[in-house]
C-alpha cells in the first residue's frame, strides 16, 4: 500500500484538530459550570465574596487541565513531529493520539468542573468552611484529572514509541497493525469518559456533604478515596487495553 507524506500530513493535522476540538467542549462546560456557582454564591453571601471569587478562579484553573493537556499534544502534531517518513503506521498513531487526548478530555473537564462547581456553592452555604472546602475541592478535581493523565500517555506513546513501518510487509499486517493503533487511540479515549465524570461527581458530592457536615470530614474523605479509586477502575482496564494494542500486535 503506497503512502506519500501529504497522507501522513493528513491523518496528523486531522487528528490535532480533533483533539483540541473535542478536548475544549467539556473544558469550557466545565469552567463555566463553576462560575455560575460561583456567581450566584456571591449574590447569596455578598460576605464570602472573596473567599468564594479564589474557590472559583482555582476550581477553573484545575479544570483546564485535560484541556490544556489536547492543547499540547495538538502542537506537537502540528510541530514536533517528521512528516516524512513512517508509513501508514506513523500515519495511524497520529490520528489515534489527537483521539485518545481529545476524547480523553471529555469526561475529566466535566467532572472536575462539576467538582467544582459544588465546591462553589458549599463555600457560600459554609463561608467558615471555605479552607476544607477548597482543599477537597483540588483533591476531587486531581482525582477526577487522573484519567486524562492516562490519555496522555497513550497519546504520548503513539506519537514518539510506534516504529516506522518496515519495507516488504503484505497489506493485511499493514491494515491490522494501522487499525490496531486507532483501536488503541479509542479505548483509552472512550475508556475515560465515564471514569472522570463519575470521579467529578463523587468528589463534588463530598464537597458539597462537607459544607453541610464539617464535623463528617474523616468519613466524608475515606468515602470518597474508595468511591473515586471504584471509579477509576474501568480507566486501568482501558488503559492496558491500550498498551496492549500498541506493543503486543
Amino acid at each position: 500500500m503506497m503512502i506519500s507524506t501529504e497522507h501522513i500530513q493528513i491523518a496528523a493535522y486531522l487528528g490535532a484538530g480533533l483533539c483540541v476540538g473535542i478536548g475544549a467542549i467539556t473544558t469550557g462546560i466545565g469552567s463555566g459550570m463553576i462560575a455560575g456557582e460561583g456567581a450566584y454564591g456571591i449574590v447569596k453571601q455578598p460576605k464570602a465574596n472573596e473567599q468564594l471569587f479564589r474557590t472559583m478562579l482555582i476550581g477553573q484553573a484545575a479544570a483546564q487541565t485535560a484541556g490544556i493537556f489536547a492543547l499540547v499534544i495538538s502542537m506537537l502534531l502540528i510541530y514536533g513531529i517528521d512528516m516524512t517518513i513512517g508509513g501508514w503506521f506513523k500515519a495511524s498513531a497520529y490520528l489515534s493520539a489527537g483521539l485518545a487526548m481529545g476524547l480523553g478530555s471529555i469526561g475529566p473537564s466535566l467532572g472536575a468542573g462539576y467538582a467544582g462547581s459544588q465546591a462553589c456553592k458549599s463555600v457560600a452555604r459554609m463561608p467558615k468552611q471555605g479552607n476544607a472546602i477548597m482543599g477537597n475541592m483540588l483533591i476531587g478535581q486531581a482525582l477526577a484529572q487522573t484519567s486524562a493523565i492516562f490519555a496522555l500517555v497513550v497519546a504520548f506513546l503513539l506519537i514518539y514509541s510506534v516504529p516506522n513501518q518496515p519495507d516488504g510487509i503484505s497489506t493485511g499486517h499493514i491494515i491490522v497493525k494501522s487499525l490496531a493503533l486507532i483501536g488503541a487511540g479509542l479505548a483509552i479515549g472512550l475508556g475515560t469518559l465515564g471514569p472522570g465524570t463519575g470521579i467529578g461527581f463523587v468528589a463534588g458530592k463530598a464537597t458539597d456533604s462537607m459544607g453541610r457536615f464539617p464535623a463528617q470530614k474523616p468519613t466524608i474523605l475515606r468515602t470518597m478515596f474508595l468511591g473515586a479509586a471504584v471509579s477509576e477502575s474501568t480507566a486501568i482496564y482501558s488503559l492496558v487495553v491500550s498498551f496492549l494494542l500498541i506493543f503486543a500486535l
